[in-house]
């Protein structure tokens, strides 16, 4: 192999070597994730969230929070996959004041009824128009 084709290749790989490690943050989770209640009593489906979809309208710490003194004080840099601290059911758990299904429905039916009350594109505010069976 010539010379100038082996530093093209290696130039390559680092840059592919480089755009790996910001790729967690841009894809840090599957495009759907299914969220389901703790303790939930089986009268609804669990519901297939389009994580993809919200990523590319809202900012990260716009659903992702760690508040203190009412303050979202999460850092960032701490949202990556498969963080079990960062997700819903370390601190919303069944036995919370908060738990699971209280803390997703005050979250994502108030940022529809928000955006619907603003003018914006409207998601789902009724229970069948979330809990249903996989498509």
């Amino acid at each position: 192999m010539h010379r100038p084709t082996k530093i093209v290749i290696l130039m390559l790989l680092g840059a592919l070597g480089c755009a790996g490690l910001t790729l967690p943050h841009a894809a840090a989770q599957e495009d759907v994730i299914v969220l389901k209640a703790a303790g939930s009593d089986g009268q609804r489906l669990p519901v297939a969230f389009d994580h993809n979809l919200h990523m590319g309208l809202y900012e990260c710490l716009d659903c992702h929070h760690d508040f203190q003194d009412g303050v979202n004080v999460l850092d960032e840099a701490a949202l990556e996959e498969g963080n079990p601290d960062l997700q819903c059911g370390a601190c919303h758990q069944a036995d919370a004041s908060l738990d699971r299904q209280k803390a997703f429905h005050r979250l994502c039916l108030g940022c529809h009824i928000q955006v619907r009350k603003a003018g914006g594109a409207r998601g789902p505010e009724m229970c069948g128009a979330c809990h249903r069976p996989p498509s």
